[in-house]
């Protein structure tokens, strides 16, 4: 059997409760979720004070698996404004999101996505410009001729 002394040793190194998970960082978690969001304005140039407003704009730029993990951190966020709602928080789910969060972002290259919006911008003027032409050559060739 322990003695009260290791036990309560043992609390002060994991930072809850005998049986409980380690606590999630307040300041670490604070300045994680800036660096997301700091990444979400790079990548994704979603401007937005607030990681809510970020997520909220993002839509469908995210896949359904970020969007979900987006919205495990914003309730992560809102328990950790709350000290002992903070200290029943699990960290594994959180750390995960980050994660999952962070590799979609890193795939994310900005200056190829604003080459692919120019190209597919440009392919529809010319395709609708081709459309006009063809109309054109249409309406000069078998009406107005006859």
């Amino acid at each position: 059997m322990t003695s009260p002394w290791r036990r309560a040793s043992a609390r002060r190194e994991t930072g809850t409760g005998e049986n409980g998970p380690p606590m999630i960082d307040t300041k670490q978690f604070e300045g994680r979720i800036t660096v997301l969001q700091a990444a979400l304005r790079d990548r994704l140039r979603l401007r937005g004070a607030t990681l809510e407003r970020q997520v909220r704009r993002a839509g469908r730029l995210l896949p359904r698996r970020q969007r979900r993990a987006a919205q495990t951190l914003l309730g992560a966020q809102d328990w950790m404004g709350h000290p002992r709602l903070a200290r029943l928080l699990d960290h594994r789910p959180v750390d995960a999101a980050f994660a999952d969060m962070h590799r979609h972002l890193d795939r994310i290259d900005p200056r190829e996505r604003r080459k692919t919006a120019v190209l597919r911008l440009v392919g529809g003027i010319v395709v609708n410009l081709m459309t006009f032409g063809a109309l054109l050559y249409l309406l000069w060739r078998y009406v107005l001729s006859a």
